[in-house]
Order: C-alpha cells, then structure tokens, then sequence
C-alpha cells in the first residue's frame, strides 16, 4: 500500500472516532462502546443495546442505549 493509501485510511479512523457523541453527564468527555449486544425485548428485529462509557478521566459513567 502506499503512503498516501495509509494516511487515508488513517484518517478515516479517526475521522470516525472525532464523531462520537458527547457525554450527557459531564459534557466534557467522549462516549467510548463497552459491549454491544441484541436488545432483550427486540434483538429479533435488529435492535442492539450498546454501553457506552465516557473516555473524560473525572467522569467515567456508563450509558445504555
């Protein structure tokens, strides 16, 4: 691969990861996904329940959606 190939696909990642949501509780930090998993009451029709967890050092709280 060439080096214009591999600071583009090293740019899409983190291009990726910049859009990550900001987190309810502190504001500061950004959601990190812990575990994803089919949701208990829809995972038949697609639905996945994903934890997340915020990267800010002071907040650290766990979100479920």
């Amino acid at each position: 691969m060439s080096i214009l190939g591999d600071l583009r696909a090293v740019a899409a990642r983190l291009s990726h990861q910049d859009n990550r949501p900001t987190c309810a509780f502190c504001g500061k930090g950004k959601l990190v996904l812990i575990n994803e998993r089919p949701d208990p009451n829809f995972g038949a029709l697609g639905v996945v329940e994903q934890t997340l967890r915020c990267d800010s050092p002071e907040c650290g709280k766990l979100t479920i959606d």
